[in-house]
């Protein structure tokens, strides 16, 4: 019973995570970009050049044709946790 919770849990946050990665995404493009400039904020990234934005963008196109393409199989395995 605790499987079947637990893989229902699972894949309710695996279908989130394509909404939950927004975030996440800003947030380490924040972190690495303060490493080549100390003065990168999330406020230059928001008020920025429209290039930190479409490289934001590009990132999190590229995680959702990622999370497309592994969706099914990921989905699969879920549920055969949940059956076994």
């Amino acid at each position: 019973m605790f499987i079947t919770q637990l893989s229902q849990l699972l894949i309710l946050l695996w279908k989130l995570s394509s909404v939950f990665v927004i975030p996440l995404i800003m947030i380490a493009y924040v972190m690495l970009m303060s490493r080549y400039d100390a003065n990168f904020t999330f406020a230059d990234l928001d008020k920025g050049k429209n290039i930190h934005k479409w490289l934001v963008f590009a990132i999190y196109l590229a995680y959702l044709l990622l999370w497309n393409r592994s969706n099914k199989f990921v989905t699969e395995y879920l549920k055969k946790l949940q059956y076994s």
